[in-house]
């Protein structure tokens, strides 16, 4: 950490903005975007990536990786990293996961934050250009990215021996090579409430497979539950060939509103068994639960995804620290955490 007297007793620079300013400016939603159409900002924007190479080239973009803005919060002098983007004759400021596009046009906005910001980013340039080392000091912990272990971040871990235990068995179970060449509506069903028992137990109670599904899958079915025949493999067959692509999720039979939830994916003619899989993995442990059921079952299925999800379990799988991704983490000052985090090294533009 740098405080702001050190930057003015060594550079003679002092941020104009602070970090609060640009959290206001800058869309909170991850991925939102704003259009900006300002000529001067658009000039300075091209200014500033014509003091580096890009990082990145195409024939439909370029692309400047870690450029750096100046602020100052609560006494200290930090950096934020950001990217800029040449698409089409327009710029894309990425910054704290939000984008601003910036295009030229008659000025639309009496807000200056964005034209000052980078022009301070450019004067800070020549700074950085000598003393590039001044990044790894002032990225702030909650703005740095990394890795950590899931270990030192989930509160309840799966035992090792348990992992193990669960692996070899489905291991040795998928060496049977048990097979399935097709199945009913009602073979279909069948298997998912077997899913359905062991996953919500004593809530399954005087239910159907058919009243399990409607209850806890997606609902959009692309009508698979209007098949006449139900005890029929090929009329099963025949809405999988025509009907079961229809942009829906019939699979899905445990239903998520963060991504997907589990899915129990029917026997195909190339893929004569059934297929499980897990996408949140808020559902980890039902899944582990669903494999074992099937294993007593002795349904042909495959679960390409356990090793994963126990690893997960477990805590040998990684989290990404203040970045997206399948499983990640905010870093929020806590100390016992700070020490088993693997930081990313900053990175820097090619100076021209």
């Amino acid at each position: 950490m740098i405080r702001l007297e050190e930057i003015k007793k060594l550079y003679n620079f002092e941020p104009e903005h602070s970090f609060s300013q640009l959290q206001q400016n800058v869309p909170q939603r991850v991925g939102s975007q704003i259009r900006m159409q300002d000529s001067k900002l658009y000039k300075v924007v091209e200014q500033l990536t014509e003091k580096a190479c890009p990082t990145e080239e195409s024939a439909y973009e370029k692309r400047w990786n870690d450029f750096y803005l100046p602020f100052k919060r609560k006494g200290y002098f930090i950096l934020i990293p950001f990217t800029v983007i040449l698409y089409e004759k327009n710029f894309f400021l990425c910054i704290l996961h939000s984008t601003i596009e910036v295009c030229k046009g008659k000025e639309k906005y009496d807000d200056k934050f964005y034209l000052g910001l980078i022009k301070q980013t450019l004067k800070f340039c020549q700074i950085l250009r000598k003393d590039p080392g001044i990044v790894l000091k002032a990225i702030p912990y909650d703005i740095r990215t990394g890795r950590v272990l899931g270990k030192y971040v989930l509160e309840d871990l799966f035992p090792c021996a348990k992992k193990e235990e669960i692996l070899a068995l489905y291991r040795d179970y998928i060496e049977k090579e048990k097979k399935s060449y097709g199945v009913s509506l009602n073979g279909y069903l069948d298997t998912t409430a077997i899913c359905y028992r062991t996953a919500f137990g004593g809530k399954t109670d005087g239910l159907s497979p058919e009243q399990m599904y409607r209850k806890w899958a997606d609902g959009r079915d692309c009508d698979m539950l209007d098949i006449k025949n139900k005890k029929n493999k090929k009329a099963f067959g025949y809405w999988l060939d025509t009907k079961s692509r229809c942009g829906g999720h019939p699979f899905e039979i445990i239903f998520s509103g963060l991504e997907h939830g589990i899915h129990l994916y029917p026997p195909y003619p190339d893929r004569p068994y059934f297929s499980l899989r897990v996408t949140n993995y808020m559902y980890a442990i039902p899944f582990l639960e669903m494999v074992k059921a099937l294993i007593q079952y002795e349904i042909p299925f495959e679960a390409n995804e356990i090793e994963e999800v126990l690893n997960y379990l477990s805590g040998e799988s990684y989290f990404t620290v203040n970045d997206y991704d399948k499983h990640y983490i905010f870093y929020s000052g806590d100390r016992k955490l700070l020490r088993h985090i693997e930081w990313d090294e900053p990175g820097m533009v090619k100076w021209r």
